[in-house]
């Protein structure tokens, strides 16, 4: 349809627009085609889109709920560049001080196993049991070796001393012997008695020696059976020594207060200590006795000394705790050339062997750096922020979440990276009860 005047004639045509109404189409102006016309129409249409994005995307930044909510009063802290003295900062990895991998020195079926990963015990504990039968006969068995052995020697003690008593009435009736001899003979160069009664004197000497040299024979072999038989009663009891310690090697007892980290075998499992490695059967750890341990390269050794106070930072435990350098191992790694340190650290329940820790120790000279209260840190998964003052030209203010990279800590304070410049005005209190875009009012 077209539409002329009487003045001048419009090339016109009506199109029909999104909403149904009806719009006249124009014509390019004189000396732009049609394409053209179109491609600057399609263009102007673009940059209309894009900027209504722009303010729609500007107008979703805060919340409604945080724009309409009331004005919180909140104290605030001027952003300033500080100081400081510089730092070292070292890294190591959190260990148990006490740790260790139970094993068994016995074979056997397991056959009591209670205990899985993460399971906590007390030191005494009985982690396992080996069936250990044939060991328990081996020690009744030696048991019985180390009766018979006391009965032998019982044996031995009471001829011993019978043997005793048959030497002291010999010694007797050879010192008569010896009377009655003298005595005959010197009646026999008298003439008062027969040669026959002078031999029968003799002949009751010689015997009565005899009976002295037996007696005395019989205490040396009593003496040497005595000896044989406590010989024999110590080997026995050595017998049931070994046995008994292999029979207790068939419980497993827990050697400190701790945690199972890993179970290696199962219930009636059997075991082999004479293979390459043993049987092992569990990986304890005491979680309540922890030590960071960092390799501190030889260049940066002079830093470090024993009884030296630093703070231990745990990013992934949000922690940070106060500590002494306890040991510098005075042998250096072969390949790193670097020093084991150790430092032992309190754990409250939130820090496990594992984990990433870090110091840092001061050296010479000074920085630039900001640092805020750590009360005025947020903490959104991985990523940290703080909210700033943002005032408007009409003076009104809003807390606006701004992300920061940190550095260090010191003394309840954190070092800003990255994030915050001087002059910046950052919230200190009430950051719980904020939101982006939140009405303020502040105090300084």
């Amino acid at each position: 349809m077209t539409h002329t005047t009487s003045d001048e004639p419009l090339n016109e045509s009506l199109d029909e627009t999104i909403d149904g109404s009806v719009q006249p189409k124009r014509s390019p102006p004189p000396g732009l085609s049609q394409k053209g016309w179109g491609l600057l129409l399609g263009g102007a249409l673009l940059l209309a889109g894009g900027t209504w994005g722009i303010l729609q995307l500007t107008r979703s930044t805060h919340s409604p709920e945080a724009i309409s909510a009331p004005a919180i009063a909140v104290e605030t802290l001027s952003i300033r560049v500080q100081a400081l003295a510089n730092t070292l900062e070292l890294s190591g990895t959190i260990r148990p001080v006490d740790q260790a991998t139970l094993s068994t020195r016995v074979s056997g079926r397991i056959i009591y196993f209670p205990l899985e990963a993460g399971d906590r015990f007390r030191q005494g504990d009985i982690l396992a049991r080996i069936d250990v039968q044939d060991i328990a006969a081996q020690t009744n068995q030696a048991q019985a070796g180390v009766a018979q052995a006391q009965a032998e020697l019982a044996r031995s003690q009471a001829s011993l001393s019978q043997l005793r008593s048959q030497k002291l009435s010999a010694q007797a009736a050879l010192r008569q012997a010896q009377i009655n001899q003298t005595r005959s003979a010197q009646l026999r160069a008298a003439g008062a008695v027969s040669q026959a009664n002078l031999d029968e004197t003799n002949t009751a000497l010689d015997q009565a020696r005899a009976q002295v040299a037996q007696a005395e024979a019989g205490i040396q072999q009593s003496q040497a059976a005595i000896a044989q038989s406590q010989a024999a009663i110590n080997q026995a009891k050595s017998g049931v020594t070994a046995a008994s310690m292999n029979e207790s090697y068939g419980t497993v007892i827990a050697p400190f207060d701790g945690i199972v980290t890993e179970k290696l075998a199962s219930l009636g499992e059997t075991t082999n200590p004479y293979s390459m490695n043993g049987t092992a059967l569990l990986k304890i750890e005491n979680p309540d006795r922890l030590q960071l341990e960092i390799s501190v390269p030889e260049a940066n050794l002079r830093f470090v000394r024993v009884g030296q106070s630093v703070q231990v930072r745990v990013e992934s435990a949000s922690q940070t705790l106060k500590a002494t350098i306890q040991q510098i191992v005075p042998a250096a790694d072969a390949n790193s050339r670097s020093f084991l340190v150790k430092i032992p650290i309190n754990n409250s329940g939130r820090l496990i062997s594992g984990m990433f820790g870090r110091i840092a120790l001061p050296v010479n000279g000074k920085q630039d750096t900001i640092l805020i209260p750590s009360t005025a840190l947020i903490q959104r998964g991985q990523l940290q922020g703080v909210y700033v003052v943002n005032t408007n030209t009409s003076n009104q203010s809003t807390a606006v979440l701004r992300w920061v990279k940190t550095g260090q800590q010191r003394d309840g304070k954190v070092e800003i990276v990255s994030g915050l410049t001087t002059g910046d005005r950052i919230i200190t209190n009430h950051i719980e009860q904020l939101s982006d875009g939140q009405p303020i009012t502040t105090q300084p």
